[in-house]
């Protein structure tokens, strides 16, 4: 029996791809691993390297090979392919911490929740790393390994959103609500971290640090460069997003309801965000955020929602949104440098007392 199905999407990761692999074919229970590397019409040797894999360690590693349909199109091909009791995705460019994936194979086999959630870090430049785990300052207000009914956990509004890095879903919950990520766009990793959450009753959290998310590579979609070109599929996920809302809403408790569009808000706020905080003035358009405040503002009345915008830093409370609505412009340059600053104050304090 397959414990766990890991999707690996891969397009163009020949340089990447053999540390992702080897960091699950090395597990000490890698027999009960499905590894299924989604090649999404990759112009390199990826899929060369993927089938070497999969002469290598059969039974372990499969290779799907298809024309190249973006990031959710690999996500669907994995689940028609899944074997493992749950299933995790693992983008090629990152990896597991190997002795973390083995003790989580071993909480695996006894297990019985629909959510799994586990620690992981978030790698930058030279040797910069902040662990992110589920806690606040220090806090944890959950017994890891113990399975909770979701709507007790999501009660507290302790959590705020998930991550697609820490979850693994119970694989045949995923078929029962014939789970589908939107295909030819990036970004629907969003999709992985909600739609699940609405059918999920229970969870489980691990106190294990299994993802090693790679931040330190040029082009990644989570490149600044890159996600201010991307506002556009930004923008189709959340519509996804709310169309599923709309959709499931009336299957929800007032919990579940309430923590979704909590969870909205935070999506809205980071579209404005890329307008308002991170976006370079010499790109900045207040056509182009009008066009989408139009089109918010609207999702906002119909769903009672109230997207704020402060500092990241919490100490300056100004609302950059309500900024925008009352003078259609942004901040002024002189304020937008001053919190920058206090930004990155406050941000380092934070990582190196209760991230490391």
């Amino acid at each position: 029996m397959k414990l766990l199905s890991i999707i690996i999407p891969t397009y163009n990761m020949e340089a990447l791809l053999p540390r992702c692999l080897d960091s699950l074919v090395s597990a000490q229970h890698a027999d009960v691993l499905d590894v299924l590397v989604v090649n999404d019409g990759s112009k390199d040797a990826s899929s060369a390297i993927g089938h070497d894999y999969e002469e290598r360690y059969p039974g372990i590693v499969t290779v799907i090979d298809k024309p190249n349909g973006n990031y959710g199109s690999t996500i669907n091909a994995g689940m028609l392919h899944a074997k493992g009791k749950y299933v995790k995705v693992l983008d090629s460019d990152d990896w597991f911490d190997t002795s973390a994936l083995d003790k989580m194979l071993e909480a695996l086999v006894t297990l019985q929740a629909d959510m799994i959630v586990t620690h992981f870090s978030q790698l930058g430049p030279g040797s910069a790393k902040e662990v992110v785990r589920y806690n606040t300052m220090g806090r944890e207000p959950y017994e890891y390994g113990r399975v909770y009914d979701l709507d007790a956990v999501l009660k507290d509004e302790y959590i705020r959103f998930f991550l697609m890095h820490a979850l693994a879903y119970r694989t045949e919950l995923l078929r029962e609500i014939a789970y589908q990520q939107t295909e030819g766009i990036s970004y629907t990793d969003t999709e992985w971290a909600t739609l699940p959450v609405f059918h999920a009753t229970s969870i489980c959290f691990l106190n294990l640090n299994v993802y090693q998310y790679n931040l330190d590579r040029g082009g990644q979609t989570m490149a600044p460069e890159v996600l201010m070109r991307s506002i556009p599929q930004l923008e189709k996920v959340n519509r996804r997003l709310v169309a599923y809302y709309r959709e499931h809403k009336d299957g929800l408790s007032a919990i579940r309801s309430c923590f979704m569009k909590q969870y909205y808000e935070n999506r809205m706020r980071i579209l404005y965000k890329l307008y308002l905080l991170d976006m370079p003035r010499k790109d900045f358009r207040a056509e182009d955020l009008q066009r989408m405040d139009d089109e918010l503002w609207l999702i906002c009345k119909e769903l009672g929602l109230l997207p704020v915008l402060y500092p990241e830093n919490k100490l300056l409370r100004f609302d950059y949104i309500k900024y925008w609505h009352k003078y259609h412009r942004r901040w002024p340059r002189w304020f937008e440098c001053f919190n920058h600053c206090v930004d990155v104050v406050v941000k380092w304090l934070y990582v190196h007392i209760f991230r490391r």
